[in-house]
């Protein structure tokens, strides 16, 4: 019971400290006008920054390279562990393999066929420009 009373007391001291307490409240008001000006001035700010055609290549292009050289490195390292697994599993295993294979085989035409269509279509566009 008297540590009931003492929780009590306790909880009675720390709300009305709490309500003692020196609370500063924050009123938020909107001032359209300077947000309208700082809008304004973002706007403008972002205007000036143009990048050309040939920029935004330069910049591009070597990641989409590096992002093909991961995705060889990842498709040689997976076919190496279908491979080995091919050879050291026996007739049931080797059957979920080969499902597994026709997976490999699509995300091999996926990446290689991204990079082609690209290819191709930069090729076809820069011809008809150039006419």
């Amino acid at each position: 019971m008297i540590k009931i009373l003492r929780i009590a007391l306790i909880l009675v001291v720390l709300v009305a400290t709490m309500g003692l307490s020196n609370a500063s409240y924050v009123s938020a008001t909107i001032d359209f006008d300077k947000l309208s000006d700082k809008a304004k001035q973002f706007i403008e700010n972002g205007n000036g920054g143009e990048i050309t055609e040939q920029e935004a290549i330069n910049q591009l292009v070597p990641i989409g390279q590096i992002l093909v050289g991961i995705a060889s490195i990842v498709l040689v390292v997976a076919g190496l562990v279908l491979a080995v697994r091919y050879m050291l599993s026996g007739a049931d295993e080797k059957a979920k393999l080969k499902e597994k294979l026709i997976w490999y085989v699509i995300s091999i035409v996926l990446v290689y066929g991204a990079v082609g269509i690209y290819n191709i279509v930069t090729n076809v566009m820069n011809t008809i420009l150039a006419n």
